[in-house]
């Protein structure tokens, strides 16, 4: 895969309006960040024939590759209208969609997903390809929800500083280029800790320590430290109703990071209708750093 010396943005495209909506996100991303776009078209056809149908499997992948043509044609349409440019690169391949993300996910500094599409999985926050990346991805996914896309403040909620640093950054980062501030939230809920300080103190200080090492890599972005008592998915889903775009770890099953993971919990009605990124613990954006590639990604058509 030829995409220059940067990492490009990368989008799956499945002919839905979700993934449309996506690829205009991802076009932004693209061009906010000096990166490539690249649209990429998954299908799995069968490998025999059906007599009953007087068809072949080659006369069924010839029609599915035909598909996947214009759907990223149109893709490519809709990506250069929004930002006309845009370098563009688009690629139909073979497999399933969640195994060649992940792959594409190698050499991404970030892999862009509409929620909805036509394989289903809307019960899921991230959808079953965004699920198999924020599980197995080796860059940032970002989800984009809802039918409109607001400037707004990057939310990020933090568990645990291990799964939750990554994170983080990453929340710095958008903010930087979308010309936004960064709101961190920390929920907690339980007894107030023994001693003088306040739950509220206990809670604040150690995470504003935090994140002022990572604020100082960015002196731009404005930023502030929130903690909040309660129920992760109540405080979420009130403070996301003001953000632009929302950003979690993966880690920490009980907290922001179960809620990513599949959850239904911020499916409710009144849930903000924003992208969402998700970002392994560990896992560096790669704004300007190369990966290690164990990977073969190749779109040879067979």
């Amino acid at each position: 895969m030829t995409v220059g010396k940067r990492e490009p943005v990368v989008t799956g495209v499945d002919g839905s309006e979700a993934a449309l909506r996506a690829v205009r996100w991802a076009a932004g991303e693209a061009v906010r960040s000096e990166r490539p776009l690249r649209l990429v078209h998954a299908s799995a056809p069968p490998s025999h024939d059906y007599p009953n149908l007087e068809v072949t499997a080659a006369e069924i992948r010839e029609a599915m590759w035909a598909t996947g043509a214009r759907r990223l044609e149109i893709a490519a349409a809709v990506a250069r209208t929004s930002e006309p440019t845009l370098e563009i690169e688009a690629e139909a391949r073979t497999g399933d969609p969640r195994v060649l993300l992940v792959e594409e996910s190698w050499r991404a500094a970030v892999v862009v997903l509409g929620s909805r599409g036509l394989t289903g999985g809307g019960r899921l926050l991230l959808g079953s390809s965004g699920l198999a990346l924020a599980v197995h991805g080796h860059c940032p996914v970002i989800v984009v929800r809802g039918g409109r896309t607001r400037s707004g403040p990057v939310l990020v909620g933090v568990d645990d500083w291990g799964g939750s640093a990554a994170a983080v950054r990453f929340a710095f980062q958008e903010a930087s280029t979308l010309g936004v501030p960064v709101t961190v939230l920390k929920t907690w809920s339980g007894a107030d800790p023994d001693g003088t300080v306040t739950a509220h103190e206990y809670f604040l200080r150690p995470l504003e320590k935090q994140i002022d090492r990572v604020a100082a890599e960015f002196p731009a972005v404005v930023s502030e430290c929130l903690v909040v008592r309660g129920r992760p998915g109540r405080v979420l889903m009130e403070y996301g109703e003001r953000a632009g775009l929302i950003v979690a770890g993966t880690r920490g099953h009980s907290g922001f990071g179960g809620l990513m993971l599949g959850s239904v919990g911020l499916e409710q009605p009144g849930f903000a209708p924003c992208p969402v990124a998700v970002v392994r613990p560990g896992v560096v954006p790669a704004f300007g750093i190369r990966r290690e590639e164990p990977l073969s990604v190749k779109g040879d058509r067979t």
